[in-house]
C-alpha cells in the first residue's frame, strides 16, 4: 500500500503514531538507560580489579615475603619465567618496595604497571589505553590493569544484546497493536456493511444494541441525520402534492377565462381578462404562501436574529397591508406598550403578523376595526390581533391552523395560519385562536423573551 493510500485509513494513520510514539519513548530513555550500564559496569570491573589485586595481596602474605621484600631473595615460586599466565586483556605485577620485580603476567606493559599512585588510573602504552589499580601494603606494591578495549567491546555486546530484543518486542507490540486495532474497528466495518445494504429509499433509525460506547455517538448522529431526511424527505412530497392540487384549479380557470377572451370580444373578453389576471394573483400568493411554509418548516436557518424594537416589527407588518386594508375598507388599529427589543428573526415575525392581519382584514366587514396588540406578559411577548368579523364555529376552530382549510371567505389559499403555526413553533412559542366575547376573531401568538 502506497504511504498517500495508508493515509487515508484510520488504522494506519493509529499504527503509525503508536509506533512512533514507542521508538520515540525508547530513544529518549536511551541515552539514560546507556549511561547507567555503562557506569554501573565500569564500577563493576574496576570492583573487580581491585578484587583481583586484594586477593593476590592475600595470597602473598602466606609466604615469609622478608627476602622477598629486601630484595636479597627470590623464590622459585615468584620467578617471573614460572608465574602462570593471565588472560590476554589482564596484566598484574608484585614488587616490592624498592621497585624489584617480585613476579609479573606475561607480556605485562611495563610503563603500564610502573607507577606509584595509589587507586585508580588510565595510563597509555604503544597507543593502547588500560585501567589500572595499584595496591601498597607490608611493603609489597601490586598492580592490576585491564585494556579499555576490552571494556568497549564488553559494552557493545551488551548494547547488542539489549537492543534485538527491543526491536524484537517493538515489533511484537506494533503487531498486537495492530491486531487489536483491526478487533476495535469491526464495529465501524459492521456500521458501514450494514448502510451498504439498506435501500436508498430506507430511512429508518440504526437499531445496533452491541454498539460500543465511542460508537454510540455516531450511530445516534446517524440515526438523527436520518431522522431530519425522512423528514425532509415528507416535506417534499407533501409541498409536491399540495402544489399539484392547490394549482390545478386556478390554472384550469386561467386557461377558461383566456379561452373566453380569445372567441369573443369586446366587454366580454375584457372581463374574461380581467377574471384570468385575479386567478393569476391568486395563484401567485398561494405559491409565494407554499413556498414561506416549506422554508418555515425546513431545517435551515432562514434568517440570522437581530434584536430589534417591537414597535418596529409591528410597522413593518402593518406596512404590508395597508394596501389590502384600504380596498377593504378596514381601520388598522396598534397598540404597543413594550418598550423592549427582542432578539429574533424580523421577517418571520412581521411574515406571520402579516399573515394574521390579511387573514382578518378578509374576514372582516366594512367599515370595521382590526386591532394589533403587543404586550408582555413575565417572561413571554403577546401579540393579539382582534377583528369584528363574524368568528368562526367551535368545530372550525381547532382546524384553522392545518393547510387549505377555509374560513367563511374562499378567496384565500389557505395556508395563512398554517404559516402562522410553523412560524410561533420554530420560536418554541405558542399559537391561540379563540372567537370574540361578542363577535369577531382573537388570535395571540406567545413567544419567550429570550
Amino acid at each position: 500500500m502506497s504511504p498517500a493510500k495508508a493515509k487515508d485509513y484510520l488504522r494506519w494513520q493509529l499504527l503509525w503514531r503508536i509506533g512512533i510514539a514507542v521508538l520515540l519513548m525508547w530513544l529518549l530513555l536511551a541515552p539514560w538507560l546507556l549511561m547507567s550500564v555503562q557506569k554501573e559496569m565500569q564500577n563493576t570491573l574496576d570492583n573487580r580489579l581491585a578484587a583481583s589485586a586484594k586477593m593476590l595481596m592475600s595470597l602473598m602474605s602466606q609466604y615469609d615475603l622478608d627476602p622477598l621484600v629486601k630484595g636479597v631473595q627470590r623464590g622459585p615460586l615468584f620467578d617471573p619465567a614460572h608465574n602462570p599466565d593471565l588472560p590476554p586483556t589482564l596484566a598484574c605485577k608484585v614488587a616490592n618496595i624498592a621497585g624489584d620485580i617480585i613476579a609479573v603476567s606475561h607480556d605485562a606493559p611495563h610503563n603500564v604497571l610502573t607507577t606509584t599512585q595509589q587507586g585508580y588510573q588510565n595510563r597509555m602504552q604503544d597507543g593502547e589505553a588500560w585501567r589500572v589499580f595499584n595496591l601498597s601494603q607490608g611493603g609489597l606494591t601490586i598492580t592490576t590493569a585491564e585494556r579499555l578495549e576490552t571494556r568497549d567491546t564488553l559494552m557493545r555486546s551488551v548494547v547488542i544484546a539489549a537492543g534485538v530484543p527491543f526491536f524484537l518486542s517493538l515489533a511484537g507490540t506494533l503487531a498486537v497493536v495492530w491486531f487489536g486495532i483491526l478487533h476495535g474497528f469491526k464495529p465501524l466495518h459492521s456500521l458501514s456493511q450494514n448502510m451498504a445494504k439498506r435501500n436508498t429509499e430506507d430511512l429508518t433509525s440504526l437499531v445496533w444494541e452491541q454498539r460500543p460506547a465511542e460508537v454510540r455517538p455516531l450511530v445516534d448522529e446517524i440515526n438523527r441525520l436520518l431522522q431530519r431526511m425522512q423528514q425532509s424527505l415528507l416535506r417534499e412530497r407533501r409541498f409536491t402534492g399540495d402544489v399539484a392540487h392547490e394549482l390545478r384549479t386556478p390554472l384550469a380557470g386561467i386557461k377558461t377565462q383566456l379561452q373566453v377572451a380569445r372567441l369573443t370580444d369586446g366587454g366580454k373578453a375584457m372581463h374574461a381578462l380581467l377574471q384570468a389576471e385575479k386567478a393569476t394573483d391568486r395563484l401567485q400568493r398561494t405559491l409565494d404562501q407554499l413556498l414561506l411554509l416549506a422554508r418555515v418548516e425546513g431545517d435551515g436557518q432562514l434568517t440570522e436574529s437581530t434584536r430589534l424594537p417591537i414597535a418596529e416589527i409591528n410597522n413593518m407588518a402593518l406596512s404590508d397591508v395597508q394596501h389590502l386594508a384600504k380596498q377593504q375598507q378596514v381601520t388598522l388599529r396598534c397598540n404597543d406598550d413594550v418598550d423592549e427589543k427582542l432578539q429574533a428573526s424580523a421577517i418571520l415575525l412581521s411574515a406571520a403578523l402579516r399573515n394574521l392581519l390579511e387573514n382578518a382584514i378578509r374576514h372582516a366587514p366594512v367599515n370595521s376595526v382590526i386591532t394589533l396588540s403587543a404586550t408582555q406578559q413575565d417572561d413571554f411577548l403577546l401579540w393579539i390581533v382582534e377583528d369584528e368579523g363574524p368568528g368562526v364555529s367551535e368545530k372550525l376552530l381547532s382546524e384553522l391552523t392545518r393547510r387549505f382549510v377555509h374560513g367563511h371567505h374562499s378567496d384565500g389559499s389557505g395556508l395563512g395560519l398554517a404559516i402562522v403555526d410553523a412560524i410561533v413553533r420554530r420560536f418554541k412559542g405558542e399559537l391561540q385562536i379563540k372567537n370574540g366575547a361578542t363577535k369577531g376573531l382573537v388570535v395571540t401568538i406567545s413567544i419567550p423573551m429570550q
